[in-house]
C-alpha cells in the first residue's frame, strides 16, 4: 500500500507527516518478506515549483523526536503520482479540489486527513477493524468512508504553519503526531 500525504508546497505538513508517519511504521514488526504487510509512505504539494528543502522548522519539529528530514525535497503532485498512491490523505479541501482537478479517479482514495483520522478512532471505538494487517484495516476504513460518514463528526483543515511562529508549528505537528497516533492505534490491534 502506498500512503501519500498532500499539502501545499510539501515543506511542512505533509513532510512532517510523512517522516512522523514512517517512524511510526518502524515500530511495526511488519515482516519485509510479505510483501502484501509493506506500507510506503511518501508526501507532494499541490504548488508546481522546483524541489525545495524542507521549511527549517518543520525539520525541527522532527528532530524533537529523532527524526532527519534534512534530505527532504519537495515534489510537486502529478497525475502519476497520485495514480500510483492507494491513499492519499490532504491537509486542506483546497488541496483535494486540485488533486481531483489532475486527476478525478482519485476521488475514492482522496480524503481530508483529519476526516480519516474521525473514521479510524470512529471504527476502533465500534470494534477492532477488520483485517490482518495494517494495510488490510487501512483499506477497510477506506471502503468503510461512505457507510460511516454520517456518524463522524466535520472534518477540520489543518493550519498551515508557512512563515508562522514556531508555536504554531508546535501545534500543527502536535494536531498530526496525534492524528498518526490515532491511526496507528486503530490499526494496530
Amino acid at each position: 500500500m502506498q500512503l501519500l500525504f498532500v499539502c501545499t508546497g510539501n515543506q511542512c505538513r505533509s513532510v512532517m507527516a510523512e517522516y512522523y508517519c514512517r517512524f511510526r511504521l518502524s515500530q511495526f514488526s511488519i515482516d519485509p518478506e510479505n510483501t502484501a504487510d509493506a506500507i510506503t509512505v511518501s508526501s507532494a504539494g499541490t504548488l508546481q515549483y522546483p524541489p525545495h528543502a524542507a521549511d527549517p522548522l518543520a525539520i525541527d519539529m522532527l528532530a524533537s523526536d529523532g527524526l532527519d528530514a534534512t534530505a527532504h525535497r519537495s515534489t510537486p503532485i502529478s497525475t502519476e503520482i497520485s495514480r500510483a498512491a492507494d491513499l492519499i490523505l490532504c491537509f486542506e479541501r483546497a488541496q483535494i479540489s486540485e488533486l481531483l482537478g489532475q486527476n478525478p479517479a482519485a476521488v475514492r482514495k482522496t480524503l481530508l486527513f483529519d476526516d480519516f483520522v474521525n473514521a479510524c478512532a470512529y471504527l476502533d471505538n465500534q470494534d477492532p477493524i477488520p483485517g490482518d494487517s495494517p494495510e488490510a484495516k487501512l483499506r477497510e476504513v477506506m471502503d468503510s468512508m461512505s457507510m460511516i460518514r454520517p456518524f463522524l463528526p466535520t472534518a477540520n483543515e489543518t493550519v498551515d504553519p508557512h512563515r508562522q511562529s514556531r508555536e504554531i508549528f508546535e501545534q500543527v505537528y502536535a494536531e498530526i503526531k496525534h492524528g498518526i497516533d490515532t491511526i496507528f492505534h486503530a490499526i494496530s490491534e
